[in-house]
């Protein structure tokens, strides 16, 4: 079928489902919206009705919970007491409560009191008489049954709730009935909230004219005063659970007419947009797919070359002749191009096998050829060969361009007949890389001079990268980051070859490092190390070459500068020492130099001396400083744990009372005051939440804690000043029996100023108030003394101690 026809018989179908789909719409729109519209009022009618009716019910619930839980209310059923009666059952009651009836009876159903207003003596007696004769088919509050009972065409809402004390403590001794009329003020409420109006009728079950499931609701249009309405019915069950209630509601219809006509002009608009759709969708489909989908292949085949392909198009169209017709006329592009595309596929796999791109250069023109994949690795520009060569040349770095230019220039002037570089590209996006260009000239004139220039192009970037890192990690200390030792001794040996040369040479060594170590572990001296390389960064210059030579010592070259400048050096190490605050402790680098000359003309000579230097510079300021950082640790101890200060001071007054009675000369009673005060020296390489903790610690934490009595001995052994107690610290938590940390020493193996110290320090620990714990009494220390003496400490020390507290009275 040919495409005239085709659309054609596409518009003939439109009208004829258009025609069909419009008559089935508005025989719809009349007997089904209509209807359904309808039902919809009358539902929502009843279910705003029954919102209201519950709302009005929750309120009474509410209102009959707080008198049936009411301590008087209970006991008014069990004494009838007229107090009850005159001060809560009268006539105002019921009318702020909105109450027509109050009835009160006891557990049998038998009547105690009942309470009424408002309401006729006819209806009363009906009602008071229909709720005690089925008072029993009242349901507690809580259910779910209905509250609605009927008297006279006049409905009331009935709850019923047992009485009990407010505390639910006594058994239940009677009930409460609250009775609520729905008034002429509700149904005016109901008929503004709902738009209809309510009546309520006396129906049996056996009337079932009227007898409806709701979604069944009888009802009937009626017309009145000019005005169309609907009338419902429904059935609902009363307070008793009978089906003796029936809903009557009227509500004004809807005017169906200008729904109808709004209906059919939207039915007519959409069955064109219908129409329209369907037509666009079927003519999209035969036609305008299949033009587009030649013209997609068309536009392939002229971006990718690609003469191999072949389309298929259905149908016998004209369509289908047109893609015959191309498919006929890419084979024969195709048969041309065979031997064109062979070559070129074998020049493209070598190419692809080196990784390499190739440049052609046509030397007169000043244009150039580059291979497509490189061309789009690089990002180069340019519609023809002389703009290409332009881009070319803008990319190369302008650090490299003349050494580049210079050898181009020389193949060019026929000087050289090939060439290598190695040289930096900066790629359209920034990113620059390292480029191999190997060429050669490949024809000349008759004179001899060349007019092409053929050259490959190879991205070593990642080779450049690796011999940078290489270089970069053999002469770089790796924690630091500065120069190493074989950096340095290169350099020497460059100065050493160079007899004109003129340099100083600072010898840097870190002081306290192994204090740090042994204090508070190798992580933070090789944190001390950083900083301190920090700080020789920060005072040296640019031109300055420093490096680490060993594990603390530290060598700075000054080149072609004087002795001014060398003296200012060092005063500005030694300021940005004082300046770094990130240790509690001041940081100390002993430093000395020397410079070249005739008596010290090889760096190995300037080295040596110094070196001497910077000994003689260390022993000046070992001291102080090792000293200083010593009382550093002591106060961050007293910092972090502000118990430990005061802690040791009543441990050393103790412990030289202690030593005295024991007969210890002065030298011991020396050693034993400075135990006194270092004897939890280690407590500062323990974690502050472990330190502090209000509880208990875990076995995980308690081992932790253990480790503070090696730490202080690490830190002792690290200082002569106090080496000779490092053994005491390690071992006052020894105990008599062997027991005890940190190796299980026993009785007199233990030293003895461990001994009298851990029963000082454990005397005072009890005594005294700690973050996790309240002091205890000196009495209650004491027997804990004598308990744990012989297995936790020395009898016999215990005792003296014992002796001394007692005669000094100390408390």
């Amino acid at each position: 079928m040919k495409v005239k026809q085709k659309t054609f018989s596409v518009v003939i179908l439109s009208f004829i489902f258009m025609f069909l789909v419009t008559y089935a719409v508005f025989y719809m729109s009349y007997y089904g919206f209509i209807e359904k519209h309808k039902k919809d009022e009358v539902e929502e009618s009843f279910q705003t009705l029954d919102y209201i009716l519950s709302n009005e019910e929750e309120s009474l619930k509410s209102s009959l919970l707080d008198w049936a839980f009411w301590d008087d209310t209970y006991g008014f059923i069990n004494d009838k007491n007229d107090e009850y009666i005159k001060s809560n059952l009268d006539f105002s009651t019921l009318v702020t409560l909105n109450l027509k009836m109050m009835i009160f009876l006891d557990n049998k159903g038998n009547l105690v009191y009942s309470k009424e207003t408002g309401i006729d003596k006819a209806i009363s007696k009906e009602l008071s008489n229909e709720i005690l004769l089925k008072n029993k088919q009242i349901k507690d509050i809580g259910s779910n049954k209905s509250p609605l009972l009927l008297v006279n065409n006049k409905a009331f809402l009935v709850v019923k709730s047992k009485v009990t004390k407010s505390d639910n403590s006594a058994d239940t001794n009677g009930y409460l009935i609250f009775v609520r009329e729905i008034d002429n003020k509700l149904l005016t409420y109901i008929q503004k909230t709902a738009k209809t109006s309510l009546v309520f009728n006396n129906v049996s079950v056996a009337n079932d004219i009227y007898y409806k499931d709701f979604k069944s609701l009888n009802n009937e249009v009626k017309y009145k005063k000019g005005k169309w309405s609907f009338e419902a019915y429904k059935i609902e069950n009363d307070v008793f659970g009978e089906k003796s209630i029936m809903f009557s509601i009227e509500t004004e219809q809807t005017n169906y007419q200008e729904y109808y006509f709004s209906i059919f002009v939207i039915g007519i608009i959409l069955q064109i947009l219908l129409v329209f759709v369907i037509d666009y969708i079927v003519i999209d489909k035969q036609i305008f797919k299949r033009l587009s989908k030649l013209t997609d292949f068309i536009e392939y085949v002229a971006k990718t070359k690609d003469t191999s392909l072949k389309i298929q198009l259905s149908g016998e169209d004209e369509l289908n002749q047109l893609a015959d017709s191309t498919n006929r006329m890419l084979m024969e592009l195709n048969s041309a191009y065979k031997d064109i595309k062979e070559s070129d596929d074998r020049f493209r796999i070598i190419m692809e096998a080196t990784n390499d791109g190739y440049l052609d250069f046509y030397v007169k023109s000043r244009e150039v050829y580059i291979s497509p994949e490189w061309k789009a690795e690089i990002g180069y520009e340019g519609d023809n060969g002389s703009e290409l060569f332009k881009s070319y040349i803008s990319k190369i770095h302008p650090e490299c361009f003349d050494r580049l230019k210079e050898k181009f220039y020389k193949v060019i002037k026929g000087e050289e007949d090939s060439f290598t570089e190695e040289f930096r590209f900066i790629k359209e996006s920034g990113e620059i890389i390292w480029v191999s260009q190997r060429g050669k000239v490949s024809e000349k004139d008759s004179n001899g001079k060349p007019i092409r220039i053929v050259s490959t192009l190879s991205n070593i970037t990642d080779r450049k990268k690796y011999e940078e890192q290489i270089l970069y990690l053999s002469y770089s200390d790796k924690l630091t980051g500065i120069k190493n030792r074989t950096y340095m001794e290169n350099v020497f040996s460059e100065l050493n070859g160079n007899k004109e040369s003129k340099y100083f040479i600072i010898m840097g060594d870190l002081n306290g490092l192994k204090l740090v170590n042994d204090s508070f572990g190798h992580s933070e001296g090789d944190k001390l190390i950083y900083t301190a390389s920090k700080i020789l960064k920060e005072a040296c210059s640019t031109s300055d070459i420093i490096s680490r030579w060993g594990g603390d010592e530290f060598i700075i070259v000054v080149v072609n500068k004087d002795r001014s400048y060398v003296s200012k050096l060092i005063d500005n190490i030694k300021i940005e020492c004082i300046k770094e605050k990130e240790y509690k402790f001041n940081i100390s680098i002993a430093l000395g130099y020397a410079e070249k000359s005739t008596e010290y003309p090889n760096t190995e000579a300037v080295m040596c001396l110094a070196e001497k230097r910077m000994y003689r510079n260390k022993l000046m300021e070992d001291k102080s400083s090792r000293n200083s950082t010593i009382s550093s640790l002591l106060r961050t101890l007293h910092e972090k744990h502000s118990e430990t200060e005061q802690h040791t001071m009543r441990i050393k007054i103790l412990s030289l009372k202690l030593g005295k009675r024991l007969g210890l000369s002065e030298d011991k009673l020396d050693e034993l005051g400075l135990l006194a005060l270092l004897h939890d020296i280690g407590k500062i390489g323990i974690p502050e939440q472990i330190l502090m903790k209000p509880s208990s610690l875990t076995k995980e934490e308690f081992d932790v804690m253990k480790t503070h009595t090696e730490i202080g001995y690490r830190i002792a052994k690290s200082t002569p000043v106090f080496a000779h107690i490092a053994d005491e610290i390690l071992y006052h938590h020894e105990k008599y029996d062997g027991t005890g940390y940190p190796i299980g020493l026993k009785g007199e193996e233990i030293p003895l100023l461990a001994r009298i110290i851990n029963i000082v320090d454990s005397f005072d620990v009890m005594t005294h108030q700690r973050v996790y714990k309240e002091a205890l009494s000196v009495e209650f220390a004491i027997e804990e003394l004598r308990r744990c003496s012989g297995t936790q400490f020395d009898p016999y020390i215990v005792q003296e101690f014992i002796d001394l507290i007692n005669e000094n009275k100390i408390h």
